[in-house]
């Protein structure tokens, strides 16, 4: 089997990280793999180590370089670059070719080989269109396949984008912790009402509703011990300038960034519970399998792909999307969106509670990451797919 996987390979963030760890399963099982980084990276010296890795495994990696004013391979004039992706996709004539991500530049090239060739896209984001200009609307016509990230997310983009033909799901693939750290052994244990410690992973967005959570301490106060927010973006000045003029540093803290590897397993793993009540346009967050994965429980919205992380998984609470987010044209006023949002504020309440009774099972809830998203299960999983499609 020959595959040739398309996305922007080098940066940070989810689709990054399901990229690489997918290349390295079909390089260490002999497939031969073809990356394609179609978005005009630069090649950073700290990412050489992942070029280096792919070659071990004998992946041929293939980055579009940007020319001097930074432009993509699809810019305006750049025909030449056309030209060269064409050529090399037709010399590689690939069984499979695997779009990940958004972006024109992912759908292009296979149209204009006009190969023998299964098209199949993996959407890694919420399965919903951001307008008539979202690049993919084009897997509509050209492609023969789409994978959802979930189940949800794959009912969602097959709905939203008019989706007729083959539409199936499987789970990104996340940083394997349990290869790149040494994971905690969870013990099984109750936490007194009152002393838990909760934090919030992300970057902090106003989608992601760090400042909101922070805003109803109130609210959480009597419940929870400690409220930690780790990460870094637009509300972090208004979430360190609230909890200073609110007295209530002693017991909700703003750290910014957090660590990665081992240093951000072992902080991870400090906490009793987890918390992302995001209301943005969500896949299925890598950062809720890595709580699982130390044996931390979550509770986080229902949206997107997130759903799908609780089916037959008792050990995290998803909260129903309220009303206002799945709204088909009916306005809310902001005072209704804040009252309706207090049913995050319950499930937090209801996972304090389920802690305190001895409900919560840590050490299940990481055997569940283990069974459904480990390495060798997702690698398992994919090559099974893949096969199937020659």
């Amino acid at each position: 089997m020959k595959v040739i996987l398309a996305g922007h390979i080098l940066g940070q963030g989810g689709i990054q990280s399901h990229i690489r760890w997918l290349v390295k399963a079909l390089g260490e099982e002999g497939v031969e793999t073809l990356v394609l980084s179609l978005r005009g990276d630069k090649r950073p010296t700290d990412y050489s180590h992942t070029l280096q890795t792919f070659e071990e495994c004998g992946v041929r990696v293939h980055i579009c370089a940007p020319d001097a004013k930074g432009n993509s391979f699809l810019d305006l004039g750049k025909v030449e670059r056309f030209v060269e992706i064409k050529k090399l996709i037709d010399q590689f004539s690939p069984d499979v070719y695997l779009a990940v991500g958004t972006g024109w530049n992912l759908f292009i090239p296979p149209i204009i080989s006009k190969l023998n060739t299964r098209l199949i896209f993996h959407e890694v984001m919420s399965g919903i269109p951001r307008g008539w200009r979202d690049s993919r609307w084009c897997v509509r016509w050209c492609f023969d396949e789409v994978i959802g990230q979930s189940p949800n997310v794959a009912k969602t983009f097959a709905q939203c984008f008019g989706w007729k033909k083959s539409v199936s799901a499987l789970p990104a693939m996340p940083e394997p912790l349990e290869i790149t750290a040494s994971l905690p052994k969870p013990v099984y244990k109750t936490v007194q009402l009152g002393t838990a410690k909760a934090a919030l992973f992300s970057r902090l967005a106003p989608h992601k509703q760090a400042f909101w959570l922070v805003q109803h301490w109130d609210l959480l106060k009597n419940c929870l011990c400690e409220l930690h927010i780790h990460g870094s973006g637009a509300e972090e000045p208004l979430i360190r300038e609230y909890i200073a003029s609110q007295g209530i540093g002693d017991r909700v803290k703003c750290f910014g960034r957090y660590p990665e590897g081992q240093a951000y397993i072992d902080l991870l793993s400090s906490y009793d519970l987890t918390l992302l009540p995001t209301i943005g346009r969500e896949g299925a967050p890598l950062v809720l399998l890595e709580a699982m994965a130390c044996g931390v429980p979550f509770v986080a919205y229902g949206v997107g792909g997130i759903p799908d992380y609780g089916v037959d998984n008792p050990n995290v609470i998803v909260v129903p999307p309220e009303p206002w987010l799945i709204s088909q044209g009916k306005k809310y006023t902001p005072i209704e969106k804040s009252q309706q949002r207090t049913a995050f504020v319950e499930g937090v309440k209801s996972m304090a509670y389920k802690l305190a009774q001895g409900e919560i099972n840590q050490q299940q809830l990481q055997q569940f990451y283990m069974k459904h998203y480990s390495f060798e299960v997702l690698k398992k999983t994919w090559l099974s797919y893949l096969y199937n499609q020659i």
